[in-house]
């Protein structure tokens, strides 16, 4: 699949849709919303604010992904989401449209979601494409593309040899769902592409990575370093 290809694909798809409010009361649904959440019907949408299907945690994961789409000056009207309870995970891609009342002031929010499962993951939730963006653009990025990732607060930073890229999950959900053989947790901040090592450095303070297509050195932890040494064949 081309890297742009998520863009054809929601050309051609019909989103569900919902209006809410900033209380996250829901005024209107399409049908396509109901049928990409077929375990909740319309009775449970209309009778209260949707963060109720959510716990605490998943409550403030929600508010702080709307605070990011709704805030104009980040530039991000959109982010991907996945649902499930990790033996069926289905990922979204959410596009949130701000809608304005005759006074030009916020009134009601328009958020168009996609289903893009079957184009990022397989039958074994292992990672076929990786869903990031870098400004307004959206990619699915190839796994081997990729050098490294690492942390960022509850998000991930994905690297290529184009560049970087913001991903919706933490680094914890994305090693659990890249191939093994090829990804390795190097740090509790870092997983490396082994495919991609260049050098492996041993300084004062311990040892760290360089990768093909980036001079940023890769902190290795030293709990994880005879691991690492085996897989890339060193020892």
């Amino acid at each position: 699949m081309e890297r742009h290809s998520l863009l054809t694909l929601i050309e051609n798809t019909d989103p569900g849709i919902v209006l809410f409010d900033d209380r996250f009361t829901v005024r209107y649904i399409n049908r396509a919303f109901l049928m990409i959440f077929a375990g909740i019907t319309s009775d449970d949408v209309f009778s209260g604010d949707i963060m109720r299907f959510h716990d605490e945690a998943g409550r403030e994961r929600i508010r702080q992904m709307f605070r990011l789409m709704k805030d104009s000056s980040r530039q991000v009207p959109f982010s991907f989401k996945r649902i499930g309870d990790g033996r069926d995970d289905r990922y979204l891609f959410l596009k949130l449209i701000p809608l304005l009342d005759r006074d030009m002031a916020d009134a009601l929010n328009c958020m168009l979601v996609y289903d893009i499962t079957p184009f990022v993951a397989d039958r074994e939730r292992t990672f076929i494409k990786i869903p990031v963006s870098a400004g307004r653009e959206i990619h699915l990025l190839d796994p081997d593309e990729v050098l490294f990732l690492r942390a960022d607060n509850i998000y991930s930073r994905v690297h290529t040899p184009e560049g970087e890229y913001f991903c919706d999950f933490s680094l914890g959900f994305v090693e659990e769902r890249l191939p093994p053989d090829r990804f390795y947790r190097i740090h509790r901040s870092y997983i490396a592409n082994l495919a991609r090592v260049r050098k492996v450095v041993r300084g004062s303070s311990g040892y760290t990575l360089l990768m093909r297509g980036s001079d940023l050195p890769l902190p290795v932890s030293r709990a994880r370093a005879p691991e690492l040494f085996s897989r890339l064949g060193l020892r």
